[in-house]
């Protein structure tokens, strides 16, 4: 039955369901869902056939939005249809015309069935995001069909780049018995790695890109995705998996039957039509959650596919480029160690001759010791010739002449100190160094004067005595005195 509602509003076109039911008899709906069908006008009998077919599997109201032309006046005709003319469900035929075409919203939320999942349906062309549609948003599930649209492959991009949980494509729902009879095969022995993938179909088939993205995703090795000669017809032509053994090939020749070869084994011919678009829908309608595998593959398997050469490039481009890094670290580093060896070597002669003059200055040092030490030895000789004849006039001469001695040594240490001092200024640097002289110049001169005192004392006391041995201490002041200088 068919029911035409023209001009009509959306609280006349519940009135009139309920008045359908109260005639058939019907008081319980049973009806699983809400189907929303969103095409334009003129292209609707297509998608309203293939809804009508699967209410059998799926019992829902379906509601048809229709849109018109944008430039009429706004109007807002419907029609229903319930019985056979609408298999297991009831059809709502809604067509807008005017400023209605882009509140069409507003229209279909009354006429949703309470309590139940919403699953809305763009079997043309679909927005740029379904999920932010104002009729996607009251969606659980959103369908939408790539290989409608003018450019399939850049339709499949923009599936991708705008995913949101519950999204799906009839595409991806074509190439289910390839999937699975993939599977199977693959679960027979021998379980071997796959190591190539070449999927081949036509131009235009965004089934045959699902397909190889999904195998890429699935099994991790390079995929190849290829056109097939026109004559092969629309969809996918055929798949090959490459593994040690041998090949697994299933090829679809013609329409309906394709054969699969394995390594080893007989070959086999297999039912496998193309699906309609009402089995797609029906296939569809069976699960209302997010399909995670789509997700997957359209995130990550679609990059994947023919993607093999290129990262192989990549890394051997990234070897050669690590490889002359380190060549290039490893001259600069030999670089830098020469340099520091050539440095080294400069700076070794002008190690070594600081201690010969060092050294050469010691030797001019004891060269003009015997100067400073000779009135003492004077003194200290002289003394056994004397003895004899001196008196105390020749003790108090002695006396004089070793205070005489005991004074020039001291102004002598005195000299020897500053002289010391100034050379070990211009000839060693750091306070540590001059700290250093300084303590042993004073030590020094405590040494000096005290054995100058004592052998002074020794002599003076031989000459009142008469003493004809020379004492031990004699020779004690020309030492201070070269220790000194």
């Amino acid at each position: 039955m068919i029911i035409d509602l023209p001009s009509t509003t959306s609280s006349k076109i519940n009135r009139a369901l309920v008045d359908l039911r109260e005639q058939g008899g019907s008081v319980a709906l049973s009806r699983v869902l809400t189907l929303v069908i969103v095409t334009e006008d003129g292209q609707a009998e297509d998608p309203i056939e293939a809804a009508n077919a699967a209410s059998f599997e799926h019992p829902c109201r379906v509601i048809v939005v229709a849109k018109g032309a944008k430039r009429a006046s706004p109007r807002l005709d419907a029609q229903l249809r319930v019985g056979g003319d609408a298999g297991a469900s009831e059809v709502i035929v809604l067509r807008l015309y005017g400023s209605l075409v882009d509140h069409a919203a507003s229209v279909v939320v009354p006429l949703l069935l309470a309590d139940s999942p919403v699953v809305v349906w763009w079997p043309g062309e679909a927005p740029e995001v379904p999920a932010e549609d104002p009729i996607g948003v009251l969606a659980d599930r959103r369908i939408t069909d790539a290989n409608s649209a003018r450019r399939p492959a850049a339709q499949l991009a923009k599936r991708r780049d705008t995913y949101r949980p519950g999204d799906t494509d009839i595409a991806w729902t074509r190439i289910t018995r390839w999937r699975g009879l993939l599977a199977a095969t693959l679960d027979q022995p021998p379980h071997e790695k796959v190591t190539e993938v070449v999927v081949s179909g036509s131009a235009d088939s965004p089934s045959t890109d699902l397909l190889a993205a999904w195998l890429a995703w699935a099994l991790r090795c390079p995929t190849r995705r290829v056109k097939a000669p026109a004559k092969s017809g629309p969809g996918v032509h055929s798949v090959v998996l490459t593994r040690r053994s041998g090949q697994i090939s299933l090829i679809r020749p013609e329409g309906t039957t394709a054969e699969l070869t394995v390594a080893h084994q007989p070959e086999r011919h297999i039912s496998l039509p193309r699906r309609t678009l009402r089995e797609c829908l029906a296939e569809e309608l069976r699960r209302l959650d997010a399909d995670d595998i789509y997700a997957d593959v359209l995130a990550k398997g679609l990059a994947q596919v023919n993607a093999a050469p290129a990262a192989k490039t990549t890394a051997r481009t990234t070897a050669r480029t690590t490889a002359a890094a380190k060549t290039r670290a490893t001259k600069t580093a030999a670089t830098k160690t020469a340099d520091a060896k050539t440095a080294a070597a400069k700076a070794a002669p002008g190690a070594k001759s600081a201690p010969a003059r060092n050294g050469q200055a010691r030797t001019t040092r004891a060269t003009a010791r015997p100067a400073a030490t000779t009135p003492a030895a004077k003194t200290t000789k002289a003394g056994p010739g004397t003895a004899a004849a001196s008196t105390a006039s020749g003790a108090s001469t002695a006396t004089g002449r070793g205070a005489t001695t005991t004074a020039r040594a001291a102004k002598g240490t005195r000299a020897g100190s500053r002289t010391g001092r100034s050379r070990a200024g211009d000839r060693v640097t750091g306070a540590t160094t001059d700290r250093t002289a300084d303590s042993t110049t004073e030590s020094t001169t405590e040494s000096t004067t005290e054995s100058t005192t004592e052998s002074t004392t020794g002599s003076t006391t031989t000459s009142m005595t008469g003493s004809t041995t020379e004492p031990a201490g004699a020779s004690r002041p020309a030492d201070a005195a070269e220790v000194t200088a």
